[in-house]
């Protein structure tokens, strides 16, 4: 380490020295400069060396680790995960399955008037909606039940990844409309079932879903079960 400076003069930082005797001096002039020059030169490139080394170290010695590219937290429809609420064991998942695929057509009379089966139930939204033959279709939604309509004609679909026992309490469940055997939606009264044409007298929610079952429910009095054709390859 450099001797430190004071004013301007060069001294030793050793603190006791032996005082030799005094010798005949000689008068020189314009020496003193050029050794305090120097030294101011030692100080001042020995500072900056000190700095590029400081700096190099801080550089290589202690690496910084690299920042992680920011993910994207996955969407619930694309990482197939649910965005609605299981009902009866039953989820909402972002694409249909076909372990288990199977159609039933319902069919409900309120004081013998037939009621229309929404198109959508099961479905979250939004939805894609396009024309068929049978009107509205829905083609794609937030997510979909294992047990859903695609249009109003009756038609229910079932395309679950397990195989289960699904039956029509399940299918109001989902739909949130209530089902008893005295009650449907808001009508109250004895509920008179249908299955494939013939009186049933199963519990309205404990009917099982069937391949093609063609089930009917009357309130406010009975209306003969009427003949229904799947669609060709449905």
């Amino acid at each position: 380490m450099p001797a430190p400076v004071r004013s301007g003069i060069l001294v030793s930082n050793v603190s006791s020295l032996e005082t030799p005797p005094e010798a005949p001096k000689k008068q020189r002039t314009g020496s003193a400069f050029p050794v305090l020059l120097s030294a101011l030169l030692l100080i001042v490139l020995g500072a900056g060396a000190a700095l590029l080394v400081l700096s190099a170290t801080q550089d290589r010695g202690s690496p910084v680790a690299a920042r992680p590219t920011p993910v994207a937290a996955p969407s619930s429809a694309s990482s197939g995960a649910n965005v609605l609420p299981d009902i009866n064991g039953i989820s909402c998942d972002a694409l249909e399955s076909t372990i288990v695929h199977l159609h039933i057509h319902l069919a409900i009379f309120i004081n013998g008037e037939e009621q229309q089966i929404p198109f959508g139930i099961g479905i979250g939204q939004p939805w894609q909606v396009s024309d068929s033959d049978e009107g509205p279709f829905v083609t794609d939604g937030a997510c979909f039940y294992w047990i859903h309509t695609h249009t109003e004609d009756g038609i229910v679909h079932i395309e679950s990844p397990v195989r289960r026992r699904f039956t029509l309490g399940d299918f109001f469940a989902i739909w949130q409309v209530p089902l008893s055997g005295t009650q449907v939606g808001n009508a109250q009264g004895q509920v008179i079932t249908y299955i494939n044409g013939q009186r049933n007298a199963t519990n309205p929610p404990d009917i099982p879903l069937l391949p093609h079952a063609r089930i009917q429910l009357c309130v406010g009095g009975d209306v003969p079960p009427y003949a229904f054709d799947f669609p060709p390859g449905d």
